[in-house]
């Protein structure tokens, strides 16, 4: 494992685009994920996509939850796992349903992502993806990236579209 020095810091934050100030979280991030290929590559697309996404409007099959972590593995050069999915419901219960023939969300992330041919992982990397909630309901269940240090889940609140860090266990976890 390479060790981590202030030139790789300094290239952290050139391509992260940020202010030469790194926060404790960050720093914290970076101690953790140093080993990880292209690591600052991927902390500053997923900076960038979180930004880009955060107030994009929330809408049943078409950017959900799910399909917003979807649209992260295109993001990052993946055929969209969720191709199949775009637009066959305008509904929570519809998505629900659709879910329910499946199983369960973690079920169908993982043949989504087997169909994306992405790598399932015992511990999260810096950008991967997961099903985070309750194992034993469904209903309970939503796609996540995982940040760094929490899973990022695609929210619909009162005030809007957002994305909120949660620190759960994974039901699965796969590499994008």
């Amino acid at each position: 494992m390479p060790n981590w020095t202030r030139f790789d810091t300094r290239a952290l934050i050139e391509a992260a685009e940020d202010r030469p100030r790194m926060s404790r979280a960050v720093v914290r991030i970076i101690r953790r994920h140093h080993g990880e290929d292209g690591l600052v590559e991927r902390m500053a697309r997923l900076e960038t996509f979180i930004r880009l996404t955060h107030s994009r409007p929330f809408e049943w099959g078409t950017s959900d939850c799910s399909l917003m972590v979807a649209d992260w593995c295109v993001e990052n050069g993946h055929e969209d796992p969720a191709s199949a999915w775009r637009g066959t419901y305008t509904t929570e219960a519809e998505c629900r349903a659709l879910i329910a023939q499946r199983g369960d969300l973690a079920a169908v992330v993982a043949a989504c992502a087997a169909m994306a041919r992405l790598k399932v992982l015992a511990e999260p990397e810096l950008g991967a993806v997961a099903v985070v909630g309750s194992k034993s309901n469904p209903d309970r269940q939503w796609s996540a990236i995982w940040n760094g240090r929490r899973w990022m889940v695609r929210w619909q609140s009162r005030s809007g579209p957002m994305w909120s860090p949660f620190v759960v266990t994974p039901l699965g976890i796969w590499r994008v």
